[in-house]
Parts: structure tokens; C-alpha cells; sequence
């Protein structure tokens, strides 16, 4: 019986990290430091990732603003499509992503 709890205990907490945020899982089972080994750089780079998106839709108001770029869905899309991301959100994203996936690998497997 207690196998059985345990395992659902362990989807329990792989559902929170999955759709709650990285390391919510490992916090559920009792495992608080590796909850932060999951949670501090996923919380990092979503506001680093965060930041830069609002740097991106910042430039493309200022545009809009300015009258560089008429007030068009089609011309603002086009500005946004033609943008570069930056390395930082690039890296920032992947972070996040690992985080993300190991938490909920190492909350169903550990």
C-alpha cells in the first residue's frame, strides 16, 4: 500500500512541476533544496526572458509611436517577425526549458 502512495505522490508532484512551475513537485514531496536547484534558475531566466520580450515590443511601439511604422496589424507583424532574438533570451529559454523537464523527470524517477 505504501508503494502505491508513493508513486502517486511522485505523479502528484511531476504534475506540479510541470504545469505549476519547475521545482513545485519537489517542494510537494518534502525535497526543498532540490526544489531550489529547479526553481532559482527557472525564475531567473523567465525574467530574463520576460525582459527582453518587453525590450522587443518596447522598440516596436516606440516605431509605432514615432510613425516610422504605420498603425497596421500587417506592417507592425512584419516588424516584429523582422526582429533578431537576442542570444540572452535565446539561452534564457533554453534554461527555462530544462528546468522544466528535469523537474518533472526528476520528480517521477527519484
Amino acid at each position: 500500500m505504501k508503494q502505491t502512495q508513493t508513486k502517486k505522490s511522485k505523479l502528484v508532484a511531476a504534475l506540479l512541476s510541470g504545469l505549476v512551475f519547475p521545482g513545485a513537485g519537489q517542494y510537494y514531496l518534502g525535497r526543498r533544496s532540490r526544489a531550489l536547484l529547479f526553481l532559482a534558475p527557472a525564475a531567473v531566466a523567465g525574467l530574463l526572458y520576460a525582459g527582453g520580450l518587453l525590450d522587443q515590443t518596447n522598440a516596436v511601439v516606440d516605431r509605432v509611436l514615432a510613425g516610422s511604422v504605420p498603425l497596421d496589424p500587417i506592417a507592425i507583424a512584419a516588424q516584429v517577425e523582422g526582429q533578431t532574438t537576442p542570444l540572452s533570451m535565446t539561452v534564457s529559454g533554453v534554461v527555462f526549458v530544462v528546468c522544466w523537464v528535469g523537474s518533472v523527470l526528476e520528480a517521477l524517477l527519484a
